[in-house]
């Protein structure tokens, strides 16, 4: 996880309090969690359509 400083420094906004900093690193972190959650699903719906498809393509020879 990134350190308060280092989210500072990405932000560039010298404004925010540490706790404002961390809550928007902690909500990064949850977008993050989720999009990489979508991902795995739609790459096991893509191999999950994969192996459909090959499987009927076997029936049918």
């Amino acid at each position: 996880m990134l350190s308060v400083e280092r989210v500072k420094e990405l932000l560039n906004d010298p404004k925010l309090s540490d706790k404002e900093v961390e809550e928007i690193r902690d909500g990064f972190l949850i977008l993050a969690e989720i999009i990489y959650d979508r991902w795995l699903e739609t790459i096991e719906q893509a191999k999950n359509q994969d192996e459909k498809e090959n499987g009927e393509s076997v029936h049918h020879k």
